[in-house]
């Protein structure tokens, strides 16, 4: 027995007896691995084709695509089919991009079941087969898409206020005619044609709309393509337009918003006309960033001295005028602004003196965006619209800070009136409207048509602001710094600042007018919308 433990003959067979067991089991799930790998590549093979069967047939997408399946999986597959509607977003996990509940499917996702057979490996896990599950989706390429703006000008402008905007804007003079600006408002031009234009011009490769985007473009440069294709009058306008606003740069995409996916149905998302002056005076203050300007008006009925500042701010975050999307991103907004007034009566408070008011109106930037399109029965677009933040005070504050947008403006009560620093009157009053979630906002499809204008109010405001404002004004009587309440001066006061509140909202509401804005309000319209026509070919998507 001694000799039989010790005897070393024979070991290499022994290893060599285990090892060639270890090798033959190896070997025999490698072929079950390989089998089973191939059974996996075959079923999602059939899985991704009966998903493209059924979404180039939305109508009769279960039985196209439980026949393709049928056909390239056999029949003893497992098939679950089902319709619904795939967003392209790549802010969202892959799982969350495909849902059943949706309106207007566009994809079809199919689900097939198989046994695989297993040759060695049932020995070692008890079963003949063993279940495989793959998935594939095809969606119809093409979203809808919707094209809106915010903001609105008048179909008419005054030449005089019109021309000392667009020189405080250009930072150059200008002088257009009436007769101009009323050809500015009526030539609609078309947005595609401009952008391909423009990229023509600079350079750009035609169709490469995300390099157009990113551009910066000089706006005197954009204008006289705008120019060349509104034609008529308004072409002679915006030729001398862009020779004074050589100089100021914008950044394209800063003009026209896409949705960071868009590029592909860009070009069908832009054909569709805009305001030739619209787009002009876009152009323009996204080009001018923060500045001042100092307006001028013709002489108003009981007033002796009017001065005007507008300060006019960056929209936030770069903030688009127009966009075309398919989802609730870009935002557009308009552009935050400040305007301050003072004015000086023509008549003596009770022979005392004349009476000044100074009026401080903050609008912060008004935001829309998409919120739903549907295309059947027909095109409806819901945009989600929230006014800005709109206020306005009688008070005194510095002009010198009036375009430091990043600053509070608090006001301080002004001194209406004083007489030979005896008797003065001070005041002070605040309105504001404001609206804290977005509203809903409903087109039609003859609306989209038409490009009709919908206006969304805030609460808060019901007459007009300086009429709200001179209503609330707290008035307080100081003699010899003294606060005292005279009635009588009080009421004479009331008597003759009543008649001004419509007399200078007359002169305010121009100034916001032409740039698009309104105190409480946000005006917005869809200048088209785009539906795809499923006659697409259908492509796989994750």
């Amino acid at each position: 027995m001694r000799r039989l433990l010790s005897d070393r003959r024979g070991g290499i067979a022994v290893m060599a007896a285990v090892a060639g067991g270890l090798f033959c089991a190896l070997a025999a799930l490698t072929v079950d691995i390989g089998s089973l790998a191939l059974h996996a590549r075959q079923l999602q093979g059939a899985a991704d084709l009966a998903a493209l069967s059924g979404a180039r047939d939305l109508d009769h997408a279960e039985a196209a695509a439980r026949a393709t399946a049928q056909a390239n999986a056999g029949t003893g597959v497992a098939a679950t089919v089902l319709k619904g509607r795939y967003v392209s977003d790549r802010t969202l996990a892959p799982a969350q991009r495909f849902t059943t509940d949706a309106p207007e499917p566009n994809a079809v996702r199919v689900t097939l079941t198989s046994q695989a057979p297993l040759y060695f490996g049932r020995w070692i896990l008890g079963k003949n087969t063993l279940e495989i599950t793959r998935s594939g989706t095809a969606a119809t390429p093409g979203e809808p898409r919707a094209l809106f703006s915010i903001g609105s000008r008048l179909a008419a402008l005054d030449g005089g206020v019109a021309n000392q905007l667009l020189s405080g804007l250009t930072g150059s003079s200008v002088s257009l005619s009436v007769m101009d600006y009323n050809a500015l408002a009526a030539a609609k031009v078309n947005l595609l044609a401009f952008t391909d234009a423009l990229a023509a011009d600079i350079g750009i490769q035609a169709g490469d709309y995300d390099a157009l985007l990113a551009h910066e473009v000089d706006a005197g440069q954009a204008l006289r393509v705008l120019g060349a294709l509104a034609g008529g009058q308004s072409s002679s306008a915006l030729s001398r337009l862009g020779a004074a606003a050589v100089g100021t740069r914008l950044k394209v995409g800063d003009l026209i918003g896409a949705e960071a996916d868009a590029a592909h149905g860009l070009a069908q998302g832009l054909d569709a006309s805009v305001s030739a002056m619209d787009l002009a005076m876009a152009m323009l203050e996204i080009g001018g960033g923060d500045r001042q300007i100092a307006l001028t008006t013709a002489a108003q009925t009981g007033i002796a001295d009017l001065h005007i500042r507008l300060a006019i701010g960056e929209r936030p975050n770069h903030s688009p005028w127009i966009t075309v999307t398919s989802k609730g991103q870009p935002i557009v907004r308009t552009a935050q602004t400040r305007l301050y007034v003072r004015a000086r009566t023509s008549q003596k408070l009770s022979g005392l003196a004349q009476v000044n008011l100074p009026i401080l109106i903050e609008l912060a930037s008004s935001e829309a965006r998409l919120d739903t399109m549907t295309c059947k029965p027909s095109r409806t677009v819901t945009l989600g619209v929230r006014p800005g933040l709109a206020r306005a005070d009688i008070g005194v504050v510095d002009e010198t800070k009036l375009d430091d947008f990043k600053q509070t403006l608090t006001p301080a009560p002004a001194t209406l009136m004083s007489v030979a620093g005896l008797v003065s009157l001070t005041g002070r009053a605040t309105v504001e409207a404001a609206d804290q979630g977005f509203k809903p906002l409903a087109f039609s499809d003859a609306e989209i048509t038409a490009q009709t204008m919908k206006t969304v109010h805030a609460t808060g405001l019901v007459n007009g602001v300086v009429v709200s404002l001179l209503q609330k004004l707290d008035v307080t009587v100081n003699i010899v710094g003294l606060p005292l309440g005279l009635g009588g001066l009080v009421s004479a006061l009331g008597t003759l600042l009543a008649p001004l509140g419509p007399v200078l909202d007359a002169v305010i509401n121009p100034i916001l007018d032409a740039l698009g804005l309104r105190f409480g309000e946000a005006d917005v319209t869809v200048l088209g919308a785009v539906c795809p026509d499923g006659a697409g070919r259908p492509v796989l998507v994750g």
